[in-house]
């Protein structure tokens, strides 16, 4: 007998027999069977359906998009594909076990260093300063020891000094609640002044510094420290820049990965099926999509975003801390524009370096160096708020907005902008954000109990994580939905 077969045999023994169809409520009838039915795509959906899978369970992948890859997605610019363009995800961790597992499994070729960005200097007040000339600027009304930490490395480097983690799940812990405050609040107990506060909220990329919490912050730094480690100055450079250089990249794109992986599950991937209902009952559960059609099975495992989640319709429904966070839960925003750069580098006219920090309108703007040194790419980027107010103008005057403010602040850039591309995570309507945050309170309230099984529901995706961060979060967290399962069933 083939060994697959086997395996699946014996899921359906283990779950007590509730793939047979004749037992099954026949409101069921004529709705496509699965063992497990997978909504979302993205790196943890595919995991999870990929795990379940391999153990012969017959998984269905229902994808709202007409592509695979959730927050990994590379534009298709042509003769850019290996430039290292990307709307989401571009670091793979040199510890990211799970990334780098699948990546060598399915023959994905990784190269050394990713979204390396050129030196930046800083626009505050509409003035350019350099890194050399911030410590004793009159434009840095930082104090004592702060003045020599540049505005792109404040975040990192308050939340890594005066971390009170130690663990990668201390901030799980009952005692970690003390930190789930304002982030500004948090800031002014390790002795931040008032500058430091403003200038991080210039360059938050979640809600701002009255509205997010401290706890968030401190995994990422806690973790990001441990893969960034020895590889830049905490001072002068932020996670992002310091992870780069040792960071690998995925050659051709990192949706290259989901791509391969929904590859590997062949029509079980089904693209342009947003689910509308989740109805559980003892014999099973049944998801019911926008376009009307049924997929019924043992279990649902929900990958989606809570800003996608909380447009479908759950029988039994959820309640308390679950409830509230698949309802409340806020996502930040990253509106991104790219453009090709012509003529002779802005750089070399003015002498300054090419990336840019700012307390104005845009938050960074990234002179990208690719893969094999080319410096053709200039990426903007709206964090936070100041994504919001750029994602309220339409595309052309969005576009014409970014480039007049960018001539203003760098007049060396005058004429030489050509677009290729603009994104908003904000804008697209089955993710609604580029990432999780938590209010303060919230994670203290929701973290441990809203990833918890409901009824035939297990949860995957970023915002379940617990150890890990990037990439490798989404990847952890659909492992664990997928044992979940197993478990449920053995």
């Amino acid at each position: 007998m083939n060994s697959n077969l086997t395996r699946r045999d014996l899921f359906h023994a283990a779950a007590g027999g509730l793939a047979l169809t004749s037992l099954a409520p026949r409101t069921l009838f004529g709705a496509e069977r699965a063992d497990v039915i997978v909504l979302g795509a993205g790196l943890a959906g595919l995991n999870a359906a990929s795990i379940l899978s391999g153990l012969g369970a017959r998984v269905l992948v229902l994808e709202a998009q007409e592509r695979v890859g959730g927050r990994c997605h590379t534009p298709e610019l042509a003769d850019l594909q290996d430039y290292g363009i990307e709307f989401g995800a571009s670091q793979v961790g040199t510890e990211y076990a799970r990334v780098l597992d699948n990546c060598e499994r399915l023959g994905i070729e990784l190269g050394q260093g990713a979204h390396i960005v050129a030196p930046y200097c800083f626009s505050i007040g509409g003035r350019l300063v350099t890194p050399e000339q911030w410590p004793t600027s009159p434009l840095n009304k930082t104090v004592g020891e702060e003045r020599e930490v540049l505005p792109t490395a404040l975040t990192g480097y308050f939340f890594s000094k005066y971390t009170p983690f130690r663990e990668l799940d201390d901030w799980l812990a009952p005692w970690a609640a003390e930190h789930d405050i304002p982030v500004a609040e948090w800031l002014r107990r390790v002795g931040a002044s008032d500058e430091v506060l403003r200038l991080t909220n210039e360059g938050l990329i979640s809600p701002s510094i009255h509205d997010l919490s401290a706890i968030r912050s401190l995994q990422e730094h806690i973790r990001a420290n441990t893969q960034a480690e020895d590889t830049g100055d905490a001072a002068t450079q932020d996670i992002f820049e310091r992870a780069s250089r040792a960071a690998l990249h995925i050659k051709g794109g990192t949706q290259r990965l989901p791509e391969a992986m929904a590859a590997k599950l062949g029509d079980a991937v089904r693209l342009g099926e947003q689910a509308a209902r989740i109805d559980m009952h003892d014999r099973g559960v049944t998801v019911t999509t926008m376009n009307g059609a049924r997929y019924s099975g043992d279990f649902v495992v929900s990958a989606l975003p809570f800003t996608a989640l909380r447009r479908v319709t759950i029988t039994p429904a959820l309640g308390g801390a679950q409830a509230q966070a698949v309802r409340e839960m806020p996502y930040a925003n990253n509106s991104q524009l790219f453009f090709r750069l012509k003529g002779e580098p802005y750089w070399e006219k003015d002498g300054l370096p090419a990336s840019m920090w700012s307390d104005g309108p845009l938050s960074l703007v990234r002179q990208q160096i690719g893969n094999a040194g080319e410096r053709e790419v200039l990426e903007v980027l709206g964090l936070g708020y100041k994504g919001d107010r750029i994602d309220q103008m339409d595309d052309d005057d969005r576009v014409a907005f970014v480039i007049r403010e960018l001539e203003r602040m760098r007049p060396s850039l005058a004429g030489s902008l050509e677009l290729l591309a603009v994104n908003s995570w904000r804008r697209l309507p089955w993710i609604n954000g580029c990432s999780h945050s938590y209010h303060p309170g919230q994670a203290s309230r929701w973290a441990v109990d809203m990833i918890k099984p409901h009824a035939r529901l297990h949860f995957a995706g970023e915002h379940t994580r617990r150890l890990e961060i990037g990439m490798e979060s989404a990847m952890e967290s659909g492992e664990r939905a997928a044992l979940e399962i197993l478990e449920r069933t053995g």
